[in-house]
């Protein structure tokens, strides 16, 4: 072989220093995906957040979809209702908490009741315009509310006894920040075991109690966002959030590829669970009743075990690929679901409103068109899209808080 070939050859063929050149260039390059280090603002729960406002868009416009692919229609092992909860009270920690440091815990106290304030606001608001525009035009989730004793009413929507379809949320967020001064005492006081171990206490007396089948203080129409057993995703989030700085310390010495590597097959088995209908969990245990214990397990309206895991597994593996894929995922995504996230309070408002009208001209709408699968998909994603232009144009920004 002369010179020639054998340069020939070298070119085909790297070189071992050529090959490990690549690689190097290879890592780097996948590396500059990853999430800018030192941002003030933590953009991927803003992404999250605005995730979690496209699930629940979706899933509360209803009818046939095939967004629902994405969403799990509200029969997955978690939901956007988890999401917004957990993120919410990790903003929380980190805001407030912030807050609390630099100007003083009063400070911190006073903008959060400040905060929890204009959600009740926006709370009775909502419960009482969409109770009586629901039940007037009898749309499908109309409750019959009883308007012959219209003082009671008034007075059982005030004092967060009587709630309605949609207008729970706000309510238990309401509640939620309503109690965060006493978070915040806790965590700056250093007394963070008390508020974890408190908050557990409390959601695991629920647990017994909705077992006995008991319930104390009921709220008419809140059959799901119970505020005993929600509020342990808030408060353990809230705590997670304002000592995030001393946690992500000790997860650095947490090996990344074998982390990211259980993260992702947790979340593929919890899929795996859900697409096979706990068939392969009823054949190897013949015995039991493997969808009553599943259905336990996960349930929704006592944030069950089985549901924080999963609210757990599914946020994990969402921040962790968000934070190794973040350049193309926000190129590609980030200008549509962030501005939903940054603005999650009016997004939920608006939407409410939006399906409201919806459902109101619907029956003079030609065919059965929320059953038609790819016209209803185009509806859903014509809500969120209709969204986010409200949001880019400040449309009654000056009225709906954000």
């Amino acid at each position: 072989m002369d010179s020639q070939d054998s340069n020939r050859t070298k070119s085909i063929f790297p070189t071992s220093f050529s090959v490990t050149e690549l690689w190097s260039r290879l890592r780097a390059f996948v590396q500059s995906w990853r999430y800018p280090v030192g941002e003030k603002r933590d953009l991927r729960l803003d992404v999250m957040r605005g995730l979690a406002v496209f699930v629940m868009v979706v899933d509360h416009f209803g009818g046939s979809s095939w967004l629902y692919l994405l969403t799990g229609n509200n029969s997955f092992f978690t939901s956007g209702a988890e999401s917004f909860v957990l993120i919410s009270g990790m903003v929380v920690g980190i805001v407030y908490g912030g807050i609390a440091l630099r100007e003083g815990l009063k400070s911190a106290i006073v903008k959060a009741l400040q905060r929890a304030f204009t959600l009740y606001k926006l709370t009775i608001v909502m419960t009482f315009a969409f109770a009586l525009i629901s039940d007037w035009f009898a749309l499908p989730w109309s409750q019959g509310v009883d308007l012959g004793d219209p003082i009671s009413f008034i007075v059982n929507v005030l004092f967060f006894r009587q709630t309605y379809y949609l207008a729970d949320i706000p309510l238990l967020y309401t509640l939620l920040m309503a109690f965060a001064p006493i978070g915040l005492w806790l965590l700056v006081t250093r007394r963070t075991a008390v508020l974890l171990i408190g908050s557990f206490l409390l959601w695991a007396g629920f647990q017994f109690v909705n077992f006995e089948q008991i319930m104390i203080m009921p709220i008419v129409g809140n059959t799901t966002f119970h505020p005993a057993a929600w509020q342990l995703l808030f408060f353990g989030a809230m705590a997670f959030g304002f000592h995030r700085p001393e946690i992500i310390q000790r997860f650095q010495r947490v090996p990344r590829v074998p982390y990211f590597v259980a993260s992702v097959l947790l979340f593929f088995w919890l899929l795996h669970l859900y697409s096979t209908e706990i068939r392969v969990l009823a054949q190897m245990y013949p015995g039991i009743d493997i969808a009553t214990l599943v259905a336990d397990l996960f349930s929704k309206s006592t944030v069950a075990p089985g549901r924080i895991l999963a609210t757990i597994v599914v946020f994990q593996f969402v921040y962790l690929v968000l934070t190794y894929f973040w350049r193309p995922l926000w190129a590609g995504l980030g200008w549509f679901f962030a501005p939903l996230g940054q603005n999650s309070l009016y997004s939920y408002t608006m939407h409410v409103v939006i399906i409201g009208l919806f459902y109101v001209v619907l029956p003079y709408l030609p065919g059965h068109i929320t059953e038609q699968g790819t016209l209803n998909t185009a509806l859903q994603l014509g809500v969120l899209f209709l969204l986010w232009i409200l949001i880019r144009q400040h449309f009654a920004f000056e009225i709906v808080p954000r």
